[in-house]
């Protein structure tokens, strides 16, 4: 019986990491900084490891909040999501639910800002980071930069669990 019990356990946990339908959590994390983060998202269909989407909008996410994506239709301003993405290339919104949902949640693309500081900072806080290995993105960076005489750095990592990714960018 315990073998049973484990080897359905261990099924289901091993399906659940590996899930293609997982959602996605971004974090701005205030541990080494105070910016502002900027970021677009991307899909990719896992089966193929390409022909993804790009979200059209650049969502702002204030310093210590969160982001939580599960599915197309409930990220938008219409579904009441408080970092709405609207608009995607393709139209992801417009395809029938089981085309949209074949999509994953791959990386996303940002930047960092300083609300105090306005300006460019050199070079710029940013880049891609995600958990997708078949793309090329990495699922760590790190930068530095500087502007008006301050100096900047960040850190982003992506981890996979249980299906979901998990972005913290510090």
């Amino acid at each position: 019986m315990k073998k049973i019990f484990t080897l359905i356990l261990g099924l289901g946990l091993g399906a659940s990491a590996f899930a293609q339908t997982g959602n996605i959590h971004i974090f701005n994390d205030v541990a080494n900084h105070k910016l502002d983060l900027h970021f677009t998202m991307f899909t990719v269909v896992p089966s193929t490891c390409s022909g993804g989407a790009q979200a059209m909008d650049l969502v702002y996410l204030p310093p210590n909040e969160w982001a939580h994506y599960s599915t197309f239709a409930s990220s938008t301003s219409a579904a009441g999501h408080p970092y709405p993405i609207d608009h995607w290339s393709p139209d992801l919104l417009a395809y029938p639910p089981f085309i949209a949902n074949a999509q994953r949640w791959d990386y996303i693309k940002f930047s960092l800002s300083d609300p105090t500081n306005p300006g460019q900072i050199t070079p710029t806080l940013g880049g891609s980071v995600g958990y997708m290995s078949c793309t090329g993105i990495p699922s760590s960076i790190g930068g530095t930069g500087s502007l008006n005489g301050i100096n900047y750095n960040f850190h982003a990592d992506a981890i996979t669990f249980g299906g979901d990714t998990w972005i913290n960018v510090q």
